[in-house]
């Protein structure tokens, strides 16, 4: 079974920024996109509290989390906000109850992060790429958690939007390797690392 280190150091790990959250202004800023996610928010462990989202399993909690994105989000594109692009804060998201594909993404992985043990933080994941829905298809940016359940240390998609499989536990959800229409990754990361999977990914920068 592959294990912690094998897949922290499978890619370059690398300072990851992004102009996603432009100021008041409109100008745009480069942010660190570690900042996005949160590993210990009040309001999300109330959340997870409140609606009883541990499961007796870290596989069992994840899926729990992608059940409660999927029906308490609306998603909503950018363009709905007079924005080209603007990511949200998870607190923004749990706000208005909406958001496009990253920031329920980054809201999921802040959940995901806030209920499993710190020693597990490593198995969660924003991943930043490209999908396709057919071969024939156009081909567009998505922003989703990947998440390396515990029943064989593999990866599998947690996705809200674009392909929401909420109905399926994650030990039966494919490996997102087998996945067709999740093609290249550009980058992926959480509240403490980020790591390119092509090089110097989208202005990021080797650590």
């Amino acid at each position: 079974m592959k294990t912690q280190e094998y897949w922290e150091q499978k890619h370059p790990e690398i300072i990851q920024t992004y102009s996603g959250r432009p100021l008041p202004t409109g100008k745009p800023y480069d942010m660190d996109v570690r900042h996005f996610v949160w590993a210990d928010d009040s309001e999300i462990q109330q959340i997870l509290r409140e609606c009883k989202l541990i499961g007796q399993s870290n596989d069992e909690t994840a899926q729990n989390i992608q059940k409660f994105v999927v029906r308490s989000i609306l998603y909503t594109p950018d363009e709905a906000i007079g924005r080209s692009e603007y990511w949200l804060f998870p607190a923004e998201t749990l706000e208005m109850l909406k958001g496009d594909c990253e920031d329920g993404a980054i809201l999921m992985a802040s959940m995901l992060l806030t209920a499993l043990p710190a020693s597990d933080s490593w198995r969660v994941r924003v991943a930043a790429g490209i999908v396709q829905a057919a071969p024939t298809a156009e081909t567009g940016g998505h922003a989703y958690v990947t998440y390396c359940r515990c029943s064989d240390n593999e990866w599998v998609a947690l996705d809200w939007c674009y392909y929401e499989d909420s109905h399926i536990s994650v030990a039966d959800k494919p490996l997102i390797k087998d996945v067709h229409f999740y093609k290249q990754t550009w980058f992926s990361f959480n509240h403490e690392k980020a790591w390119s999977n092509i090089e110097f990914a989208l202005a990021g920068r080797l650590k």
